[in-house]
Order: C-alpha cells, then sequence, then structure tokens
C-alpha cells in the first residue's frame, strides 16, 4: 500500500510545475508563510484559502483530495524532466510520443499541464514534420491559454513559449515580428523578481543572434553573442556556449576578422567534441573547408 500524500504536498507540486515562488502563489490569498507551513503540512488551509488556492493553480478543489489520495505527484514533474531532457537533446521523435500518451491522461487536464503538452505538440509539428503554419497555430494556442493581454509582461513560462513563437518567425523569414517579439520577451524578463531558469536568457540572446546574422547585420548579432556568453560565464555553463562560440565566429568571419573568426570556432569545436554533439562538430568542419577553399581560389586568381 501506497501512503496517501498530504495535501499541503498537492500544492506544493502544482506550484512548481507552474513556476510559482511560495510568495507569487500567496499574493492576494495569504503570507508567503503560511504558504510555507501548508506546503510542510504544519498548517492545515481553511476551505476559503484552499478554495482560492485552487483557483490559481488551475484545478477544482475536489482535486487536492483526489489527487492526496494517489501515489502520482511526482510523475507529472518526472514528465516535464522527460520532455525538457528529450528537447535538449533535439529527440523530437520521443517528445511527440510522450505528449500522445499523457494528453488525455487525468494528471494532465490542469489549463498548466494542458498549456505544457500543446506548445510541445506546436514544437514537435515543425521539428518532425515542417507544418511551420500548424506549428504556429499551436504554440499560439498554448501561449494564449494563460497570457490574456497581449500589452502586458510574460511570466516565465509564457516568456518560454514565445522564445519558441520568435524561433518560427525567423524560420519563416518573418525577421520584424522576430526580433520585436525577442526585445518583449528580454523586457518582460526584465519585469520579473528573477528567472527559475536561467538558461531562458541563453536561448533568447542566442536566437537574436541568429536573426541578426540572417539578416547581415554582423555587428548587432555580435553583440547580442557576447550578452549570451557573458551569461554563459556567469552561471558557469556550456549549455548552448558551443552554438554562441560558433555564431561568433561566423560573424567575424562575414566581417572580414579571420584571426577572431579562426579563434571563437576552434573554441565551439573544442566544447561540441566535449559534449558528443558530432553533428556540430560536422558543421565547424564544413566552414572551416570552405573558408580554407575560398582562401586557395583568392591566392590563385
Amino acid at each position: 500500500m501506497y501512503e496517501p500524500v498530504e495535501i499541503g504536498h498537492v500544492i506544493k507540486g502544482l506550484r512548481k510545475s507552474m513556476n510559482l515562488s511560495q510568495q507569487q502563489l500567496a499574493e492576494g490569498i495569504c503570507t508567503q508563510a503560511q504558504i510555507s507551513k501548508i506546503e510542510n503540512s504544519n498548517e492545515i488551509p481553511s476551505s476559503l484559502i484552499l478554495y482560492k488556492l485552487s483557483r490559481k493553480l488551475g484545478v477544482d478543489m475536489n482535486y487536492f483530495f483526489e489527487i492526496a489520495e494517489t501515489p502520482r505527484l511526482d510523475y507529472v514533474r518526472d514528465v516535464y524532466k522527460m520532455i525538457r531532457f528529450y528537447i535538449r537533446e533535439r529527440d523530437y521523435e520521443s517528445v511527440s510520443t510522450i505528449v500522445k500518451q499523457e494528453k488525455k491522461n487525468p494528471l494532465f487536464q490542469t489549463v498548466e499541464h494542458k498549456q505544457f503538452l500543446l506548445w510541445h505538440e506546436g514544437v514537435c509539428e515543425f521539428y518532425l514534420y515542417g507544418n511551420k503554419q500548424l506549428s504556429m497555430a499551436k504554440i499560439n494556442e498554448a501561449l494564449f491559454m494563460t497570457y490574456k493581454d497581449d500589452r502586458s509582461s510574460m511570466k516565465e513560462r509564457e516568456i518560454e513559449i514565445g522564445n519558441s513563437l520568435a524561433i518560427l518567425y525567423k524560420e519563416r523569414e518573418k525577421y520584424e515580428q522576430a526580433l520585436g517579439l525577442y526585445t518583449k520577451l528580454l523586457q518582460s524578463i526584465k519585469n520579473l523578481d528573477g528567472l527559475k531558469d536561467e538558461s531562458i536568457q541563453l536561448r533568447i540572446y542566442y536566437g537574436i543572434a541568429k536573426a541578426y546574422t540572417d539578416i547581415r547585420e554582423y555587428q548587432k548579432s555580435l553583440y547580442f553573442v557576447n550578452k549570451g556568453i557573458q551569461i554563459a560565464m556567469k552561471l558557469e555553463t556550456m549549455y548552448l556556449l558551443g552554438e554562441l562560440y560558433f555564431q561568433c565566429g561566423s560573424n567575424h568571419y562575414r566581417l572580414g576578422d579571420v584571426v577572431n573568426g579562426d579563434k571563437y570556432v576552434r573554441k565551439s569545436r573544442t566544447l561540441f567534441e566535449l559534449q558528443g554533439k558530432v553533428e556540430m562538430v560536422n558543421v565547424v568542419d564544413e566552414l572551416k573547408r570552405e573558408l580554407e577553399e575560398q582562401r586557395l581560389f583568392k591566392k590563385s586568381m
């Protein structure tokens, strides 16, 4: 027999799945200290507080009691972790399989969970089937499940979804819309108290840099690449650092700066080798071959 899950643990699980702090959950309902006591099973919430918490967490009040009787609390978090892992690995087949399996799961019927699955369904639609229009429609729908006023700042989850939309704008060569959305995402980050996942900034700076490279504004691209590199160094992470170095080197090459181009491309190749990113190592080698051929051609003229 499984031990029943305390209601406080259910509230904590839902709060974390929505990327809310205790202070954010408590706002307009009770104090942060009370939320802490409830989550640690040191205080039983009144029916009024429980009702308000259920509204904020997007569930029916009965959900707390139903889920508290099951051993499935960690399941949702595990699914989130798996999907995020496969996204980082660019294994969209696995992401698609998980999303299809969980869409009808009763544990995934809150607004936030439905949003998470629909968002990744849209991502898979693009990377697996190349359907940019349907992908954008699904991701847009996911965003506006919680983002009701497009003039307001976005929350962390909404910023992540917005980043996926900006990538699609860029892929469709709608650079004005992409860069406008990226600007809004950066402003929303500034308006937050802080990010739980600071790698979001790296993804946004990398996306902006690639967009500016595509429209041949290499100096602007370098500005955002360097911002991304600084953040990666501050966070002491290799996540996207190789890609940022490669983008930096590519921009320098396009500006005629071969010395810095070689320097950053070599750095990117070293990181790609360490991370086992064979595809990216091949991309670097192909670029170097092309540049060498161009140099030899110029010498022969």
